[in-house]
């Protein structure tokens, strides 16, 4: 019986180490269409690329504080 379970953790383990060194995502990965609207900057290929990305997640982040902030200050107020 232990032997059993030892070959089917293994098996399990040799298949999820299988399917992360495959690099394709899986046929069940789906992209959320409302995702466009809020996603993030790309993240640059190319070291000369950073400092703009910096910038751009930057303002990124302060915008969806200050996002944040208005939603709590209107629920706050009963809006």
């Amino acid at each position: 019986m232990r032997l059993i379970a030892v070959l089917l953790s293994l098996l399990i383990v040799g298949l999820l180490v299988y399917r992360q060194l495959q690099g394709t995502p899986g046929v069940d990965s789906t992209v959320d269409p409302e995702a466009e609207r809020t996603a993030a900057p790309r993240v640059p290929t190319a070291p000369k690329h950073l400092p703009a990305f910096e910038q751009q997640m930057q303002d990124a982040v302060e915008e969806q504080a200050a996002q944040r902030a208005a939603a709590v200050d209107a629920a706050e107020r009963g809006d």
